[in-house]
């Protein structure tokens, strides 16, 4: 059954990465958009978004590498709720690190936006 558990990771690996490359396509857009309306610099643009797409896949490989294994006789459905587990842990993290970033970026706006307007 060492098969079943590399394959239990292996999905978890990807969902995992999946749901943050998901994340990243939902909010690069508009984030895009506000960074290109505060910020003169595409550089700084580009940093922005590049740091937070790193930062959601790292977090959602961090959040799936802890792959608790399964033993040898355990049923399909104790693999499905092991990837769950893992998969609780990722959002957990995810909104964590939204959370966080968003203040950065809210602090961002305030201070560069007043200076771009004048």
């Amino acid at each position: 059954m060492p098969v079943c558990n590399a394959a239990a990771f292996a999905s978890g690996l990807i969902i995992g990465i999946g749901i943050a490359l998901i994340v990243y396509a939902l909010l690069s857009g508009s984030l895009r958009k506000l960074l290109d309306s505060v910020i003169d610099i595409p550089a700084g643009r580009d940093f922005y978004l590049r740091a937070l797409g790193l930062i959601l896949v790292l977090v959602a490989l961090a959040g799936t590498i802890s792959n608790a294994r399964q033993k040898p006789d355990a049923h399909f459905i104790e693999y499905v709720w092991a990837i769950a587990g893992e998969l609780s842990g990722v959002f957990q993290n995810l909104f964590v690190v939204l959370l966080v970033y968003a203040g950065l970026i809210t602090v961002l706006v305030a201070v560069l936006r007043p200076k771009n307007g004048k």
